[in-house]
């Protein structure tokens, strides 16, 4: 591995060998703080990095090894090309994206441009503080990607953001300030504007004294910015997150760094490469990241290419952990465990009540103090059980209950692919006893 600093800017150059499985060990690890510190750069997330006794990185992919075709169209290739590098400059000159981020945000808004040819698109999220680039970074998107359609926190209602999602199909729907609306509706109609399929609706409408049929379709990019990220996986799979912090550097405005010459508009590859899964990665993430893959791949950008291989390798492995703390089947798996010990050898079909201050005492001892689920208020734990899971709340004698029967509740685990060797002993029983 070579480190080299770029004297006069602020690029840190890091070179890994040609090894599928290379690893950034303690000594470079210890290089690349060097580096930070004598820059004044020393970041907590340095700080935090240092203290892991086990190697921190792993460069999944290494230099790309496959061939690559050259470009039908060379003159498309470079037209795609330099809309990029034009897109990184104004990034480069308005908001504090590393490299690869800036190169990221770029690639997408160029797939903007093949929307009408794909069947996927996945959104693209920049989260982080207030004053870090993300309002910025979105002005760009308006100004750059194709066909933009904005809408803003002072206009963002349920019924607003519908009709901006269709005006906005095979389109760019760009959304401000999206913690104004509820998180639940939004990630539930970004999930159905990720595919062609599930975004087109066809509804019966009267006309007079007839009726007809109208289609609605509302499939797209998506661009927006929140302080937080999405909690719905489905939703996490469906999007590229690009992370935004505050740096202590002077930018300049977006309209003055766009200049006030028109743009050309990079023009559309006829028909995107098809690009296969070399990487294994799952299947749900490849598939969100593959309209920039495809791209990159008619550039023949192998740089870029791992580094999307690296983070999806990244994303899958993430999202299998957060997959074992995801709230309802965690809820679900604590009450098992609270049936289990209130009917002993005994089970029957009755309802059955189970104090709610029991469930994250449960939780704690199955997955330790840290599990996500323990941060939930008991408004979001209780909306949880009630709305999502349909098992009602009551307060009686001074204690809040939860209520439940062991058919209803194995129906919910099967929905949420919740499994436990009692249920095979409780349908045996509810037979016999049926019987």
């Amino acid at each position: 591995m070579v480190i080299e600093t770029n004297p006069g800017t602020e690029l840190i150059n890091v070179t890994l060998p040609p090894n599928p499985q290379t690893e950034i060990t303690r000594p470079a690890v210890d290089q690349i703080e060097g580096v930070f510190q004598s820059r004044d750069e020393y970041t907590p997330e340095l700080i935090e990095l240092s203290k892991r006794e086990e190697p921190p990185l792993v460069a999944m992919s290494g230099l790309a090894t496959f061939d690559i075709p050259a470009p039908e169209n060379q003159a498309i290739a470079e037209g795609i090309r330099t809309f990029i590098r034009e897109v990184e400059e104004v990034l480069d000159k308005t908001t504090g994206h590393n490299d690869y981020d800036k190169h990221k945000i770029a690639y997408y808004i160029a797939a903007t441009y093949h929307t009408p040819q794909c069947d996927a698109f996945p959104c693209l999220a920049t989260f982080g503080p207030p004053s870090s680039g993300k309002s910025a970074t979105l002005s760009i998107v308006k100004a750059r990607c194709f066909k933009p359609i904005l809408i803003t926190s002072n206009s963002i209602t349920p019924a607003a953001l519908k009709n901006a999602m269709t005006e906005a199909n095979n389109g760019t729907l760009i959304i401000e300030e999206a913690d104004g609306i509820s998180t639940r509706h939004l990630e539930d109609l970004l999930i159905s504007r990720y595919l062609r399929d599930s975004a087109t609706v066809k509804k019966m409408e009267s006309s007079g004294k007839d009726w007809k049929g109208q289609t609605y379709s509302s499939f797209g990019a998506t661009i927006l910015h929140r302080r937080n990220l999405f909690r719905d996986l489905a939703l996490l799979r469906r999007t590229i997150k690009v992370r935004t912090k505050r740096l202590r550097k002077e930018f300049i405005p977006v309209k003055l760094a766009l200049g006030n010459l028109p743009f050309i508009p990079p023009t559309p590859i006829a028909s995107l490469p098809e690009i296969q899964n070399k990487w294994d990665i799952e299947p749900g993430i490849f598939d969100c990241y593959r309209p920039l893959l495809s791209i990159a791949w008619y550039l023949q950008d192998k740089t870029f290419i791992n580094q999307l291989a690296d983070e999806m390798a990244n994303e899958s492995q993430q999202l299998l952990k957060e997959e074992n703390y995801l709230e309802a089947p965690t809820i679900l798996n604590a009450l098992i465990n609270l049936v289990v010990d209130k009917l002993k050898d005994v089970p029957n079909s009755k309802r059955i009540g189970i104090p709610i201050s029991d469930i994250n005492k449960v939780i704690r001892e199955e997955y330790g103090s840290d599990c996500p689920t323990l941060m939930l208020s008991a408004n979001q734990r209780n909306r949880i059980i009630e709305e999502d899971l349909g098992f009602p709340i009551k307060s009686a004698n001074g204690r809040v209950r939860v209520y439940l029967d062991i058919p209803f509740l194995m129906q919910r685990c099967e929905q949420y692919n919740v499994t436990d060797e009692v249920f095979a002993v409780w349908r045996e029983s509810l037979k016999q006893q049926e019987s």
